[in-house]
C-alpha cells in the first residue's frame, strides 16, 4: 500500500511540474497578477486610511486609484529601463576604452609582463551590445504582457467582492468550511506581511543605495537603485548581484578603486543592516522556511520560470507550507520545508480534539 502511495505522490509531482513547464506562458501572468492584486489591496488599505478623504470615498474608487497608481508605476519603470539601456548603448564607446585601461592597470599591479588584451580581442563590445539587446527584447516582451496582467488584476478585484458568497453557496460542512477559510486567511496574512515588509525594506535599501551612488557620482544611479529594489525580492543571490553590477560600473567609470570600494562596502552595509537586522524584526515568524529550502526552491523556480520564478519562489513556498500544514497526509511536507518544524501544530491538534468531541457528541446525543 505504501509503494502505491509513493508512486501516486511521484506521479502527482511529475504532472504538476509538467503543467508548470508546459503552461508557463499561461501561469506566469496569473501569478504576477496575484502579486499585484495583493499590492493593490495593500495600497487600497492605505488610501482608505487617508484623513478626511479615504473614509468618504467608495471602496471601488480607492481600488481604481490603487490600480492606476501601480499601472503608472510600471510604465515609468519600463520607460526608465529602456532609456538606461539606450544610454549604455550610446555611451559604449566611452566605457570600452576605460575597460582597457582597467585591464592594463590590473596587469601592472599583478606584475604580468605581456601585453594586456584589448576589448576587441576579448570581444566585450559585441557581448555587451548583445546583452543589452536581450534586455531591450525582454522589456518589450514584458511591456506587451503588462496589459494582460493588469486585466487579470482587474478581474481578481471584481471576483474578490463575490468570493464570500460563492464560498457560502458551496454548502461545505463546518469542518471543511473552517479549514478552507483558515487556510485562505493564513495565506493572505502571510502574503500581505511578506510583500508589505519586503516592499518597504526594499525601498529603504534602494533609497540608501541611491544616496551612496549620488555622493560618488555614479552614472545611472536611479537605475541601479531600482535594480537593488527589484533584486532584493530574490533571496540570497539577489542582493549580491544587485551590489556587484553598480560596483563593476564604478570600477570602469573611475580610474581609482575608491568609488568601487565605497559602492561595495556601502551597499553591502546597507544590505546587512536592512536585510539581517530590520527586516527579520518586521517580518516576525511569517517566513517559516528553511534556508536550504529557500536556496533549493530559488534554483528550481529559476529553472522553470526564469527571473519571474526567482521573484515568486518565496511566496509560492510560503503558500505551499501553509496548505500542506492543514492536512494530516501532507503535514510532514510542511514540517520538512519549515525552518524550525513548527507549522501551527498545537492549533491543529486543538482543532482535531474539538472536531473529535463534536463528532462523538453527534454520534451519542445522550
Amino acid at each position: 500500500m505504501s509503494i502505491f502511495r509513493v508512486a501516486a505522490w511521484l506521479l502527482t509531482i511529475g504532472l504538476i511540474l509538467t503543467l508548470i513547464v508546459v503552461g508557463k506562458s499561461y501561469l506566469v501572468p496569473i501569478f504576477v497578477a496575484l502579486v499585484l492584486w495583493y499590492l493593490v489591496n495593500a495600497l487600497n488599505n492605505q488610501f482608505r486610511h487617508l484623513p478626511f478623504l479615504g473614509t468618504r470615498l467608495p471602496n471601488a474608487v480607492t481600488l481604481g486609484m490603487s490600480l492606476i497608481f501601480i499601472g503608472l508605476t510600471l510604465y515609468a519603470i519600463s520607460d526608465m529601463i529602456v532609456n538606461t539601456v539606450n544610454g549604455f548603448i550610446l555611451e559604449s564607446g566611452v566605457y570600452l576604452p576605460k575597460i582597457e585601461n582597467q585591464i592594463a592597470h590590473a596587469y601592472e599591479r599583478i606584475g604580468i609582463d605581456r601585453e594586456p588584451p584589448s576589448v576587441s580581442d576579448l570581444e566585450l563590445g559585441q557581448q555587451v551590445l548583445g546583452n543589452f539587446a536581450l534586455v531591450l527584447a525582454g522589456v518589450t516582451s514584458a511591456a506587451k504582457g503588462v496589459a494582460l496582467v493588469l486585466l487579470y488584476v482587474l478581474f481578481f478585484l471584481v471576483e474578490q467582492q463575490t468570493f464570500p458568497k460563492k464560498l457560502e453557496a458551496l454548502g461545505l460542512d463546518m469542518r471543511r468550511s473552517t479549514r478552507f477559510t483558515r487556510t485562505l486567511a493564513e495565506i493572505n496574512s502571510a502574503m500581505r506581511t511578506y510583500l508589505g515588509v519586503k516592499t518597504v525594506t526594499s525601498i529603504a535599501t534602494a533609497v540608501l543605495s541611491f544616496v551612496i551612488f549620488t555622493i560618488i557620482g555614479l552614472d545611472y544611479a536611479l537605475f541601479w537603485a531600482f535594480l537593488i529594489f527589484l533584486f532584493n525580492f530574490i533571496p540570497t543571490i539577489g542582493s549580491i548581484t544587485a551590489t556587484a553590477l553598480p560596483a563593476l560600473l564604478a570600477l570602469v567609470q573611475y580610474d581609482n578603486l575608491t568609488p568601487f570600494l565605497v559602492v561595495v562596502l556601502g551597499v553591502t552595509g546597507v544590505q546587512i543592516l536592512v536585510g539581517n537586522i530590520i527586516e527579520p524584526r518586521l517580518m516576525g515568524s511569517t517566513l517559516n522556511i528553511s534556508p536550504l529550502v529557500v536556496v533549493l526552491t530559488l534554483i528550481l523556480w529559476s529553472m522553470l520560470w526564469g527571473i519571474v520564478g526567482m521573484l515568486l519562489s518565496v511566496p509560492i513556498t510560503v503558500a505551499i507550507i501553509i496548505i500542506c500544514a492543514q492536512f494530516d497526509q501532507t503535514r510532514p511536507i510542511a514540517i520538512l520545508l519549515s525552518r524550525n518544524g513548527e507549522v501551527n501544530t498545537k492549533k491543529l491538534k486543538r482543532d482535531k480534539v474539538i472536531r473529535t468531541a463534536q463528532e462523538e457528541a453527534i454520534a451519542d446525543p445522550s
